[in-house]
């Protein structure tokens, strides 16, 4: 144990966590009952790992099957003295001193049979190798003397250190008598199979975090704190305000995360802010770049960003990083979750929001679902004894979830009351109670998921922990127990997940480069896991370090390396994690002989560590970064090499061909490489089960020799665009194949025309160019998964798919090409995705009656070619109705028909009711004049005039939220449609007859008495869009839920601004420009498109009514200039431009309008344009409107070929959001006003083709927050601008980037 100078020195560490500190601190008997867990968890995988290396060939051959036996005695003793010793509250009893040295016996086991193991398997090795059974036979047993007098030294040391223990626990029995027999048994009334996960459990459901998250909103500080003890929510709360709809919908999406913890670092900082902003990887940019980079994000659009969990107090080197956020967007935000009130006063945050713990009612509702149950389904006793234990949880969410995880599995009331019991939790101090509770889940966790959670401690705090890497490096570390002949990696899965449930791992996310999900571990959690094995694992190489505690490390992970003390040796180290830097460990890794795994996250250019090659018993290799254009061939001599990743060397080109004698290799895997080919000795790797090789541009070539590979599994080839042919023949036969993943190989056109296997499970060809699908993939009767997602090029299905009885999924999304589909789809009865059906014209082309025995199908699923059923027979065998799963329906004719081609009536259609649950509903090409009995559930076709029917029974699709109606050529009323309460997007696309569309049920009017929202038939309704409609009217008016609305290419009478458009959107109005106080019928519409308005510009008035109308689109515009319009033209179209004064004169009153969108929506802003299109009328306008000053919110403005605008107005001053101005083919402009110096907020400023502006005005110099200047077309400017010799280079070049041509 450390000394009393060693704690001195740890606590005046800053970033040593609390809890660590505290372990340090403590009485060494408070360390017994971790102790013990841990000793156990050791014992329970040497105890398999005993039982299989006993019954082996080599433990008869090597003669030490007699020394294995007598330790599986000592085993077995010292096993039973834990069992007793982990199950009471012996934290402070000095009995139970002796269970610290019982640790270091089962480690001392573990490495005899680490010893035992590796020689197991390298007389495996040689047994293969050498043919001649005589000479390996005395070979064999020359080794077998020395090997078994070592292991029986090794037992004979165990027995000595095992004898003084036992002089210790002479009290043992006297306590093993004194256990309680009468356990009360936890009723098994409620179903303990479907526990509920825990990363299930809705933090939402927390009801003072919602209420706490509600208290946030609406407050104008750029900076809030959420301060908080560790596990109190802080993180969940964030996460709630980044996931609300309103949040989300306010900040268009731009939320950004980062992730700080207590490792400072001004770089790294800076690296995970870019990742967060950009989506890319920060390792290959250079650090300007990336600060520019993001300078430039966060000042375009306001945003939210969110920095997680920060520790640090320094004032200064805050400062430091929040000048990167000084120029954000106006409405910005950011939040800021620690522990300390010192830290948000560091960011000088305004807000500081304390978090408050959770009452006892959330505290036990919380624990009830963590742990999958229902009060009532507990008898009394666990219910008080539950509570007793909630209640010592302090209303901390983490502390409450871990326990009800444990405790989800836990019938036996005893446990509930040791849990209790336990003096862990007497600590005053609620920060170490929460840990205490922490401690006891580990305590009670499972023996087998010990050491695979505790191993977590070599990761670095807060990092991403990729699933499938972490199982492979347990099956490295022989933490998995072997199963039967089950695969390691699906017991491995099974760990996991228990360890998911129980809380210890969470946030699972999608790796960004697609090699699997990631997960992360609250950082309480990781404190947990370095608490438990603190004299085990080494974080640094310090130079003062022991002997001893060299000997006992068994974990090194380091933040960074660089260089290797000679001095230092660590013999017994198992697993190497170096995060960032140029390892250099040839020294520390020459005498040992124990690591197991090694992953590496260099920094970039790093040549290839060559220590790497002398790790002849290496398992596990995991390299980031590397700078190589190969592997040493010395590779080879790790013949031990199970799995290997080689990651984010884009200067790879090949592995050596000596990659065949890694004989044990499992799992090769080479992403963002520039490997192009492997060696055909790739087929010598007997036991490859997963060959994966992801976003290597260059791979053009796969190898016929992976046929030989008989245990190959898995063959993921995953965005290799350079990838065109499979080889034509493979040799050998896959004979274990259950995936082949070619997703994203964008040239791959076709597949070998032969192909044989009998476990192939999985085919994914998404986004490749294949045309078809060969005919041996109907032969294929074990698949299960087809991917065609987005192959544009498929044409057709081969004929046979329903020989495919297992197939259930069939991914054809996005096969627009797709025209023709087999029949037999009816025999395909597990099928449960199915986005594409395409119905044939008869023969053996796809029948719609098939869809009836496809009970199955959930999601999506299109319809397409219904012009081929005639029979609505036939359609009403499809049963759609009854297939509740499908969600999302769309219901078409093929769009490449004449008239005189198709059928698609109102028979068919009635035919194909929907279910009642559909969400999404889209019909194309139906040519009935009604709608479809089931939508409109008319009693005839009659209408009453003016008036339309009411509904009388219950409405079906009552989770409809978007129909879309497009190409209906002879649809001509709407009036009888039901009443959709749950619709919020409607859609009405190409129909030429249609003439009404009804809003109310209830006629042309509604009565003050009349509840509005009950008479709306699409009373949420807050999308519409109708396009192509020319005889359409819309009565009586629009829906007052609208938020968002386009009219283009409709009835000239609808877009009229002089009777029916008004009306719509404001009832109470007689003409646009009344004075009177007017409420809009569309208070909340946000976003207005029309397109082909009839009116003068003067009828724009109606704007000024919409309040919170944020971003206008105007196209195809024929706007007739009034008697004032002498001076502008304005609209926004790519073509024609008509508009006037009177457009921004309107706009006045309007100061919040933030964005005017350009037709082709380039620009978000106001786009100013005149082209010879214009009526004369227009013409010759020299400058914008005063009014132009009042468009406060302003961000982007254009203006383009205006070929007679002079000057810009003063009051462009008064556009203080402004950040990008473009001034584009103003031929006439020849000077910029000083105040252009006042725009504090531009970033952008391009002026291409304005020949006539002879220079910049002085003033620019001002804008400190101008990041861009684009100059072209400009000659006298552009010389006066030309770098370090034009008179005005002074003025700009401040500006970090300048384009002049």
């Amino acid at each position: 144990m450390h000394t009393d100078q060693d704690l001195v020195n740890t606590t005046a560490v800053a970033t040593v966590p609390t809890f660590l500190t505290v372990a340090r601190q403590e009485n060494p008997s408070k360390m017994n009952g971790m102790e013990a867990s841990l000793a156990s968890a050791l014992l329970k995988i040497a105890g398999d790992k005993l039982i299989s290396l006993i019954t082996s060939e080599f433990a008869a051959i090597s003669g030490v099957k007699k020394n294995l036996s007598e330790l599986q005695d000592i085993h077995g003793e010292i096993t039973s003295w834990l069992s007793v010793v982990r199950d009471l509250s012996v934290e402070n009893d000095p009995r139970f001193c002796w269970v610290i040295k019982l640790k270091d016996v089962a480690y001392d086991i573990d490495d005899l049979l680490y010893e035992v193991h590796l020689e197991a398997e390298k007389h495996k090795i040689d047994r293969d190798v050498d043919k001649d059974a005589i000479c390996h036979w005395f070979y064999a047993k020359s080794k077998s003397y020395l090997f078994r007098w070592k292991v029986a030294q090794m037992i004979k040391a165990i027995k000595a250190s095992l004898a003084t223990i036992a002089k210790q626990r002479i009290e043992m029995n006297a306590i093993g008598h004194n256990l309680p027999m009468n356990d009360l048994i936890l009723s098994r009334n409620r179903a303990t199979t479907e526990l509920t996960l825990l990363t299930n459990v809705e933090e939402s459901q927390i009801p003072t975090r919602d209420q706490e998250k509600e208290s946030n909103e609406g407050e104008d500080d750029w900076i809030v704190s959420v301060v908080g003890l560790g596990g109190s929510g802080k993180t969940t709360l964030a996460k709630h305000i980044c996931s609300d709809t309103t949040i989300k919908e306010h900040f268009k999406d731009k939320i950004f995360w980062v992730h700080i913890s207590q490792e400072y670092d001004v770089k790294k900082l800076i690296a995970k802010l870019f990742e967060a902003i950009t989506k890319q990887k920060s390792d290959f940019h250079a650090p300007q770049h990336m600060v520019d980079e993001i300078s430039r994000k966060l000042t375009s659009e306001k945003f939210l960003l969110v920095l997680d969990d920060a520790w640090h107090e320094d004032k200064d080197d805050w400062k430091e990083f929040m000048v990167l956020l000084k120029s954000h967007a106006p409405g910005s935000k950011l939040m800021l979750t620690t522990r300390d009130h010192k830290v948000a006063e560091a960011v000088k945050s305004r807000h500081i929001f304390e978090l408050a713990f959770l009452s006892v009612a959330e505290s036990w509702s919380l624990f009830l679902k963590s742990s999958g149950r229902m009060e009532e389904d507990l008898s009394p006793e666990f219910i008080h004894v539950g509570k007793e234990i909630v209640n010592k949880c302090s209303g901390v969410p983490l502390a409450i979830k871990t326990i009800g995880g444990i405790l989800s599995e836990k019938r036996e009331i005893s446990t509930w009351r040791a849990l209790k019991q336990s003096n862990l939790w007497n600590e005053e101090n609620t920060e170490r109670k929460v840990f205490a509770s922490l401690k006891l889940s580990y305590i009670h966790l499972k023996d087998h998921l010990k050491q695979c959670f505790t191993f977590c401690c070599i990761f670095p705090k807060g990092c991403r922990i990729n699933k499938n890497y972490l199982i492979e490096q347990w099956i490295a570390h022989g933490f998995i127990k072997q199963v039967m002949d089950e695969q390691p990696e699906i017991t491995g899965r099974e760990y996991f997940n228990s360890l998911v449930k129980v809380g210890f791992f969470q946030d699972p996310l999608e790796s960004w480069d697609g090699n699997g999900v990631v997960y992360k571990m609250h950082d309480l959690i990781h404190d947990l896991t370095r608490y438990i094995l603190q004299s085990d694992l080494e974080t640094s190489l310090p130079t003062n370090m022991t002997k001893d505690s060299t000997q006992k490390c068994r974990y090194l992970s380091l933040a960074s390396c660089s260089e290797n003390d000679e001095r230092v040796f660590f013999d017994k180290v198992r697993a190497l994690y170096v995060f960032e830097g140029n390892p250099s460990l040839d020294k520390l890794v020459k005498k040992s002989r124990y690591i197991c795994s090694v992953v590496l996250h260099c920094a970039i250019r790093t040549p290839f560590p060559l220590f790497i090659v002398k790790l002849h018993y290496l398992v596990y290799l995991e390299i980031h970064n590397v700078s190589c254009t190969e592997l040493p061939e010395a590779i080879s001599g790790c013949w031990n090499l199970q799995s290997l990743h080689f990651i984010g060397s884009s200067g790879f080109e090949t592995l050596p061909k000596s990659i065949g004698k890694l004989k044990k290799l499992r799992a090769l895997e080479l992403i963002r490489s520039g490997i192009e080919s492997l060696p055909q000795s790739i087929g010598d790797c007997r036991d490859l089960q997963a060959l994966q090789i992801i976003n290597c541009t260059k791979f053009r070539e796969i190898p016929n020799t992976i046929g030989e590979n008989e245990s190959l599994r898995v063959l993921q080839i995953v965005k290799c665009t350079s990838l065109k042919l499979m080889p034509s023949e493979f040799i050998g036969e896959f004979s274990n194949i259950q995936t082949i993943n070619l997703a994203g190989c964008s040239s791959l056109q076709d597949l070998q025309s032969t192909f044989a296997s009998r476990t192939l499970c999985t085919l994914s060809l998404s986004q490749t160019r294949v045309t078809k699908l060969p005919e041996w993939v109907t032969l294929m009767d074990t698949l299960e998964c087809i991917n065609l997602e987005e192959c544009h090029n498929l044409v057709e299905l081969p004929r046979g798919m329903g020989n495919l009885k297992r197939l259930e999924f069939l991914n054809l999304n996005g096969c627009w090409k797709l025209c023709w589909m087999p029949s037999g789809f009816a025999q395909l009865t597990r099928l449960k995705r199915l986005d594409l059906y395409v119905v044939g014209c008869g023969g053996d082309g796809a029948r719609i009656s098939d869809l009836g025995n496809l009970d199955m199908i959930s999601g999506s699923l299109e319809i397409k070619n219904l012009q081929h059923v005639i029979d609505s027979s036939d359609a009403e065998k499809a049963c759609l109705k009854q297939k509740k799963n499908i969600k999302n329906l769309k219901l078409s004719r093929s769009a490449c028909l004449i008239e005189e081609e198709f059928v698609f009536d109102l028979g068919v259609l009635d035919a194909l009711e929907p279910p009642s649950d559909i969400e999404n509903l889209c019909i194309f090409g139906y040519r009935g004049a009604d709608l479809p009995c089931w939508i409109s559930k008319q009693c005839d076709s009659s209408y009453l005039a003016g008036e339309v029917l009411k509904q009388t029974n219950q409405p079906p699709f009552l989770c409809l939220i978007e129909l879309e109606l497009t190409a209906m050529d002879n649809l001509k009323h709407m009036r009888a449609i039901l009443v959709l309460r749950s619709l919020k997007n409607l859609w009405l696309i190409s129909m030429p007859k249609l003439e009404e569309l009804w809003t109310t049920t209830s006629g042309l009017g509604i009565s003050e008495e009349e509840d509005v929202g009950k008479q709306y038939c699409f009373p949420v309704l807050s999308h519409l869009q109708i396009k192509d409609c020319p005889k359409l009217i819309v009565e009586p008016y629009f829906p007052p839920s609208l938020e968002s609305l386009t009219l283009t290419d409709c009835n000239e009478q609808l877009v009229s601004f002089c009777s029916s458009f008004f009306r719509l959107l404001l009832p109470c109005v007689d003409e646009p420009s009344s004075s009177s106080r007017v409420v809009a019928v569309v208070p909340h519409l946000k976003r207005l498109e029309l397109g082909g308005l009839m009116g003068t510009a003067n009828d724009l008035g109606f704007l000024q009514h919409l309040s919170r109308l944020q971003s206008l689109k105007f196209s195809d515009q024929d706007l007739i200039g009034n008697s004032c319009s002498t001076s502008l033209d304005w609209s926004v179209t790519e073509e024609n431009f008509v508009s006037d004064l009177g457009v921004l004169d309107a706009l006045e009153p309007r100061s919040e309008i933030e964005e005017l969108h350009s037709d082709d929506g380039y620009l978000e802003g106001a786009v100013l344009n005149q082209t010879s299109q214009q009526p004369k009328s227009m013409r010759g306008l020299t400058s914008l409107p005063q009014s132009v000053e009042h468009l406060k919110s302003l961000t982007s403005l254009s203006i383009s070929w205006w070929d007679t605008l002079k000057q810009l107005p003063e009051t462009i001053q008064h556009l203080t959001s402004l950040q990008e101005l473009n001034l584009v083919g103003c031929s006439a402009l020849t000077v910029l006003p000083e105040c252009l110096g006042q725009l504090s907020a531009l970033q952008s400023l391009t002026i291409h083709y304005c020949p006539a502006l002879q220079s910049l005005p002085s003033s620019i110099q001002r804008l400190t927050a101008l990041q861009h200047l684009s100059v072209s077309g400009c000659p006298d400017l552009a010389r006066r601008c030309k770098k370090e010799a034009g008179d005005d280079w002074h003025l700009i070049s401040h500006i970090p980037y300048v384009s002049i041509y």
